[in-house]
């Protein structure tokens, strides 16, 4: 098979010997902004971090426009096949509604190698059609395996979720699986933006739907990260899963042009968003109101925009290391460019600049000193100890302490020109 989607015409599709596949949930229902769209990206093209040494493929468990749109269809068909460099099999859920066949092809079939059969119903509406049970009975008839996976968008009953189909529907699909429980290995679902594994009549059921969407809090469940789940048969030759945080990595961007590109376009957008939200204070001073809310939903935009391109582009990064470039950055601001920016300004008599640049300055030491006692602490813990900080709005000097303050010690502010825990709530 070639990667990219695979669009399903038959009912029953023979498939190389597989040792894995990765499982994707719900990357598009919760919208297809850029962030979203490069989490599920990551997780099409990073490697499985699982043995494998035969072919493997995606199984996106439903979910992955946020409704019936040509458009949506259409724009996440180029991503996945320009992206994805395996198979990608298609299950049908509740945000894929109109226009799904036309894309995907068939909501009900089975794949089948020589130890596996995976069968993908449709339960998009929390129904279990005569069509899908015909197929599964057909499946378990003649395509039965030693390893037998079922695949759909919503859970059935379970301990952990009430969001499930109903018990009645999932009873239809058990009696057809009495004569051969013990082949079926595994359940595997998305629908709820989490991850968890419960066990339903003696089958592992794993719920995943945090390949793109924003994770969602479920009673009694940790919230997990961005994530997939690879499936794969270990040197035992035993079907086992694990989960595999999506984390944020450079992109593997060659051309200099695009890399120059995205960062313009990330610069521009940072620049604009700034420049909105004071002209919509200068709006707000003016009695303009209406004005003010145009630029501020205006600075909004452009906050999104720049953040969807920095994620595009070689930037965000795991905690450490971004500790270590806001370091970096500081100290070269600290030692280097407002302190020669403010010794250029008192040469010149520049009286308006140099004060802006000592406010910066004083500010940028605090915020180094800061970083730096955060890099310790982050190299013998999982997170810095938790403080409470401060930000003067006046001159933008920011510090940590147990009390609200009652002035800036830079500028002279009063406390209701600081931004931080109201006073009386400082932790």
């Amino acid at each position: 098979m070639e990667s990219g989607i695979q669009v399903i015409t038959r009912p029953f599709i023979p498939v190389d010997d597989f040792d894995s596949f990765t499982v994707l949930g719900d990357p598009g229902c919760d919208g297809l902004g850029a962030e979203i769209v490069s989490t599920f990206a990551r997780g099409l093209r990073d490697s499985p971090d699982v043995p494998a040494r035969g072919g493997n493929f995606h199984l996106v468990v439903g979910d992955i426009v946020p409704s019936g749109s040509r458009l949506f269809y259409r724009n996440m068909t180029d991503l996945v096949n320009t992206v994805a460099d395996r198979p990608v099999f298609m299950v049908c859920g509740n945000h894929d509604t109109d226009y799904y066949d036309s894309y995907f092809g068939r909501k009900d079939y089975a794949l089948a190698d020589r130890r596996t059969l995976i069968v993908v119903l449709d339960n998009s509406k929390r129904l279990i059609a005569d069509q899908s049970l015909e197929l599964l009975s057909q499946a378990l008839e003649h395509h039965r395996r030693p390893n037998v996976i079922l695949a759909m968008h919503i859970p059935p009953p379970n301990r952990v979720s009430s969001n499930a189909i109903p018990a009645e529907e999932w009873a239809k699909i058990s009696a057809l699986f009495a004569p051969c429980r013990d082949q079926l290995k595994y359940i595997i679902c998305g629908h709820l933006h989490s991850y968890f594994e419960d066990t339903l009549e003696g089958t592992r059921l794993i719920v995943s739907g945090g390949a793109g969407a924003r994770i969602e809090e479920e009673p009694g469940i940790q919230a997990p990260y961005n994530h997939v789940v690879d499936f794969f048969y270990d040197a035992a030759g035993i079907l086992s899963h694990k989960k595999r945080d999506i984390h944020p990595a450079p992109e593997p961007y060659e051309d200099p042009r695009i890399r120059t590109m995205l960062f313009n376009a990330f610069s521009q957008e940072c620049m604009a968003h700034v420049r909105y939200k004071l002209y919509a204070e200068d709006a707000e001073k003016r009695g303009m109101k209406n004005t003010a809310k145009l630029f501020r939903a205006a600075a909004d935009s452009e906050w999104y925009h720049a953040k969807n391109f920095y994620y595009t582009m070689p930037g965000l990064q795991e905690p450490l290391r971004a500790i270590d470039e806001a370091v970096e950055n500081e100290r070269r601001e600290v030692d280097r460019i407002y302190k020669e920016c403010l010794d250029y300004a008192r040469e010149q008599k520049l009286g308006l600049p140099a004060y802006a640049f000592t406010d910066a300055l004083m500010a940028e030491k605090v915020h180094l000193g800061l970083f730096q006692d955060a890099r310790k602490q982050l190299e013998h813990r999982k997170d810095i100890l938790d403080e409470s900080y401060f930000t003067c709005s006046s001159c933008g000097y920011t510090f940590s302490g147990t009390e609200h303050p009652k002035n800036c010690p830079v500028c002279g502010a009063p406390a209701d020109k600081i931004i931080g825990p109201p006073i009386g709530l400082v932790q």
